[in-house]
């Protein structure tokens, strides 16, 4: 066996860490950073627990996996980002949970200009109410299809349901 490190740590095995990774879609698991370049993280540190388990592993980029080691970002933390993920990821798609990231972080009344022959793509949070539409009250039409957008806001279930997720707090 190969060791990744002078501490004599062993790497972290291939399918383990894919699985991570693709539990938070190659991002950063930090709702509110969703960085795309990401370390695989050990929650209880890899000095106390000397094993890479699934349950202990989050992918942070690295500027969140150096808040979390100086406990900016404390296990905690961590264990429900970890835990949101799996749900989120169950629930709803992750063009969906980018367009409600990013509806959250901007001011409670703003819109978000969105193609209506896309609308499918986001059924799940429209149907669900996490989301209001918009309709433009006049738009362009090219063979019969509206191409000018419609309007997306967060509704106020949507942002109770972000606000669920501790987003506010970082």
């Amino acid at each position: 066996m190969s060791f990744s490190d002078e501490e004599g740590r062993p790497p972290i095995p291939a399918e383990l860490r894919r699985r991570v990774l693709v539990e938070a879609g190659h991002r950063c698991a930090i709702p509110t950073c969703r960085y795309i370049e990401v370390d695989v993280h050990h929650i209880i540190p890899w000095a106390k627990c000397k094993t890479h388990e699934y349950e202990n592993l989050i992918a942070l980029c690295p500027n969140c996996h150096r808040r979390a080691d100086r406990d900016e970002i404390d296990r905690k933390s961590l264990r429900l980002y970890k835990s949101n993920l799996r749900f989120l990821h169950d629930k709803y798609s992750q063009l969906e949970m980018d367009v409600l990231f990013n509806l959250f972080q901007q001011e409670p009344n703003a819109v978000l200009p969105w193609p209506p022959m896309m609308m499918i793509l986001l059924k799940r949070i429209i149907d669900a109410e996490l989301v209001t539409v918009t309709l433009a009250a006049t738009g362009v039409y090219m063979n019969g299809v509206k191409s000018s957008p419609d309007y997306l806001s967060l509704s106020v279930k949507g942002r109770e349901y972000m606000g669920e997720l501790g987003l506010q707090e970082l």
